[in-house]
């Protein structure tokens, strides 16, 4: 492994209680756009300390936070790596931290200001869940399982060699923050990185999606036939 990439994601945590995003919405009834990319306004994304510790699961809310905040009032400066670096190394995930504890600890803690409203895991068998996160949320929290064939591959996709089997290179924590017919768009290592959807349909092997108060009264989108009632009865009794 090319030592200005590192990984860090660790095996994914199941928690009974952690809430599913297919309870709050019909699937019939959701039709998240062709193409979605809140990616574009950002040209500088910053490694974050990336190419030095395994905190990838650090880096990814620091980055799906530059993200929202570009789409939603045009703020370009990014998280500082010096600051993602501390917190990386205030929650001892300078070497690895599972996706799920970082979502509790922003909900619960905050993360450089900013507190989760509420969290829900994401279908990952088709690509609907994703969609409808990254459509109405502004991004999917997710892990991947990676391949070694990734490590020289311009769009991550599948293949038949060894080298395509999953986990061969290792875990890895990524924000999808856009999508179009063909190919879904992560934030990586300071660049952003093409997908496919069968890519992801093999190698993710969990994915979340963030409600964010200061998102959703911002952009004023409201989800088709999202169950608020629901989900904040849920957030009462079963929240993690």
């Amino acid at each position: 492994m090319a030592p200005e990439r590192m990984l860090g994601k660790l095996p994914p945590v199941r928690d009974p209680r952690t809430l599913q995003l297919s309870r709050y919405y019909r699937r019939e009834e959701a039709v998240p756009p062709a193409t979605r990319r809140w990616d574009t306004p950002v040209s500088d994304w910053g490694v974050m300390g990336n190419n030095r510790y395994g905190n990838c699961v650090i880096v990814t809310p620091a980055h799906a936070l530059l993200s929202m905040h570009a789409n939603t009032s045009g703020d370009l400066a990014r998280i500082t790596d010096a600051a993602v670096i501390e917190l990386s190394r205030q929650m001892r995930a300078l070497h690895g931290y599972a996706i799920l504890n970082r979502l509790k600890y922003w909900r619960k803690t905050g993360m450089w200001g900013n507190k989760l409203y509420a969290f829900a895991a994401i279908d990952t068998h088709g690509p609907l869940d994703f969609k409808v996160a990254i459509d109405e949320f502004g991004w999917a929290d997710i892990g991947l399982d990676m391949p070694t064939a990734w490590q020289d591959e311009e769009v991550w996709d599948t293949g038949l060699s060894y080298r395509y089997k999953p986990g061969t290179w290792g875990p890895h924590s990524v924000p999808l923050v856009g999508y179009d017919e063909r190919l879904a768009y992560c934030v990586t290592w300071g660049k952003l990185q093409p997908i496919t959807w069968a890519a992801i349909a093999k190698y993710c092997d969990e994915a979340y999606a963030t409600i964010d108060g200061d998102w959703m009264a911002t952009t004023a989108k409201t989800p088709s036939g999202f169950d608020w009632e629901t989900l904040e009865y849920d957030l009462t009794a079963f929240a993690t």
